[in-house]
């Protein structure tokens, strides 16, 4: 049997087919092997692999990336090649360019010139892949200036990415700071007040009962109604006097400034120790954490005793404080009446109006306070804020 006559226009087909077929495998490769490092690379290695890759890509012995910045000053940000060579082509970048470019220049250094502009999600172009040759070839084809162009676009999205991210750490770090300001300054101006209350009212109401307590001391023998008008003036005097050392002691306790979170929050619980309520601690940490952290937990603990002092009729109160790798958690649960969520009941607004500002305090810190309550089967709180447990202190 005879073999078929060799037809040369098909085996050149052929063979052009399969260089085809390899060149759009060449092209795929790079586009999913440099996809795939990006993902696992810092900016400036990122910027500088692709720089290598679209460069070998091509056979092209220099290569440069530059970028503008905020204000429009350009920057060098990888290059390949020749460093003296290389500084002739920042005067042929156009930041205004939408597409590839081939150029080709008069003169002995890099003729060659591939200008690939790298865009941003609003079409804005805020840099340039440029690679280039030493001596004169020919362009690329389409196909090939597509892939690279595709290579420099997956590469601006990954900067772009990468700008938003550090842009978002600067943002959060100020908001960290402007929370951290603000604690400060409310804390700040409660410690005003207790001072001023302490130097005028307290002093006041102190010297008020000390002369009645003379007075009555000085008169043994009043009639019985107007005797029994003195106690009850002294009694109430005692009590204003009583209050107002509480109430200087809740602006800013020093507890609080002296020992940290845990025994703050476990002597505003005294409060509810005074009046019969059993106080457990199912967890207590003893770090310290940063003031504006204590101060915020603080204020969202007392409010929650204030709430089962006030509101719950309760007989038991569970306390917790946890420190883990990324959180701090606060916790209290108790066993009384409990309220619907989701809408205050009758005469509670002001216990709802606590409720958000809790909420409201620990979302400043980026973290959240959940609550959960049913009707005679008691209400738990958590306040959860973000915290690495390695810069908490002892």
């Amino acid at each position: 049997m005879q073999s078929p006559p060799h037809d040369p226009a098909s085996a050149l087909a052929i063979r052009n087919q399969y260089r085809q077929s390899q060149s759009r495998a060449a092209r795929l490769r790079l586009l999913v092997d440099t996809g795939q490092e990006l993902t696992q690379l810092p900016p400036e290695a990122m910027r500088q692999r692709v720089l290598q890759r679209a460069c070998a890509f091509v056979a092209m012995d220099h290569g440069l990336l530059l970028e503008w910045g905020t204000d429009n000053n350009v920057q060098t940000t990888a290059s390949h090649g020749n460093a003296d060579r290389l500084s002739t082509l920042e005067t042929v970048a156009d930041p205004l360019a939408i597409g590839p470019q081939w150029l080709e220049r008069s003169g002995p250094d890099l003729p060659c010139v591939l200008l690939l502009p790298l865009r941003g999600a609003d079409e804005g172009c805020f840099g340039t892949l440029m690679l280039a040759n030493s001596v004169g070839i020919n362009a690329p084809d389409n196909e090939d200036i597509e892939s690279l162009q595709l290579l420099a676009t997956l590469l601006a999205a990954h900067l772009e990415n990468n700008r938003l991210l550090e842009a978002l750490v600067v943002r959060e770090r100020t908001m960290s700071e402007l929370v951290r300001q603000l604690f400060t300054a409310q804390e700040d101006e409660r410690k005003r007040m207790a001072y001023d209350l302490h130097d005028g009212l307290a002093q006041t109401l102190a010297g008020l009962h000390q002369r009645l307590q003379g007075f009555a001391g000085r008169c043994p023998e009043l009639p019985e109604p107007l005797d029994a008008d003195l106690q009850a003036i002294l009694k109430l005097a005692q009590h204003c006097v009583g209050e107002g050392r509480q109430l200087i002691g809740g602006l800013r306790p020093s507890v609080l400034d002296d020992f940290g979170l845990l025994q703050a929050v476990d002597k505003e619980a005294d409060r509810l120790r005074e009046a019969g309520i059993a106080v457990q601690w199912t967890s207590r940490s003893q770090a310290r954490l940063p003031s504006h952290l204590e101060i915020a937990l603080f204020r969202i603990a007392q409010e929650g005793i204030n709430n089962v002092f006030k509101h719950a009729g309760a007989s038991r109160v569970e306390l917790a404080l946890e420190l883990s790798n990324d959180n701090v958690s606060l916790s209290l649960e108790d066993n009384g009446r409990g309220f619907i969520t989701e809408k205050p009941r009758n005469g509670s607004s002001v216990q709802k109006l606590g409720l958000v500002a809790m909420q409201e305090r620990a979302s400043l810190l980026g973290g959240r306070l959940t609550c959960f309550s049913r009707l005679e089967r008691g209400t738990r709180l958590r306040a959860i804020v973000p915290f690495t447990a390695d810069k908490a202190t002892t």
